[in-house]
């Protein structure tokens, strides 16, 4: 099951949206589910009972909650960072504001039923991606922690401190080790000292990066470059 919520004020966009994302689930034998807010308020009283979500399509100019808000109380208040968002919009003029917010994609109005389509499947793609476990042992025990949790790594001489989006951990290991397990997903080494998960990084810059907990961590010189040239692949 897949659970995907609309959020537009405008009422004709949902419906699209949504007629877009059944046809699809129909065509493919699909299981999804979807819930349509006409608010921000009313999907964040939704979420506020404990409902959840994998994929958002999220209106970006409503009344007084707009999509930008609502993104940010998603990440930052209720600290939820596997949840996908799609913002949907006739204004482009966006891209700084909605950075922080990390969206997946932007889907301009009027709505392209393609382009609803192709947002689905890349999310159902980054998710199982995304959606594996890290494993590490403390003693005789083995833990695992969801990789979209993870914020970045520490190396602390002989120990690995991980901070996560619920806290932090330590536990033996070697920075290199961690990278080896950590391989597949989106995460890079920006020090000696730290590995990153790429989609925690709120703010780029020169010489550091702003994680989404708000902790600045520092980009090595020997890095910068590479840093810089994945940041350009993406413009």
């Amino acid at each position: 099951m897949i659970y995907i919520a609309v959020c537009d004020d405008d009422k004709v966009v949902c419906s699209e949206i949504e007629d877009a994302l059944l046809e699809y689930s129909k065509r493919h034998c699909m299981t999804i589910s979807v819930d349509v807010f006409y608010s921000g308020e009313s999907l964040l009283e939704h979420m506020d009972k404990g409902h959840n979500f994998d994929l958002l399509y999220l209106d970006i100019e409503m009344g007084s909650v707009n999509g930008v808000e609502v993104g940010r109380q998603l990440r930052r208040v209720y600290k939820n960072y596997s949840i996908e968002i799609v913002y949907v919009s006739a204004n482009d003029g966006y891209d700084r504001q909605l950075f922080e917010v990390q969206p997946l994609h932007f889907i301009a109005k009027p709505i392209d039923a393609s382009a609803v389509i192709q947002d689905l499947e890349l999310a159902i793609e980054r998710g199982q991606r995304l959606g594996g476990f890290f494993k590490y042992k403390k003693g005789y025990d083995t833990y695992k922690v969801p990789i979209n949790e993870i914020i970045y790594f520490e190396s602390l001489n002989r120990e690995i401190k991980m901070v996560t989006t619920k806290g932090e951990e330590l536990f033996y290991s070697s920075l290199s080790k961690v990278t080896l397990n950590v391989s597949k997903y989106q995460f890079l080494q920006i020090h000696r000292s730290y590995l990153i998960n790429y989609n925690h990084a709120s703010i780029l810059r020169y010489s550091e990066v702003v994680m989404s907990n708000g902790t600045v961590l520092p980009i090595s010189k020997s890095k910068r470059e590479e840093f810089r040239n994945l940041q350009i692949n993406e413009e």
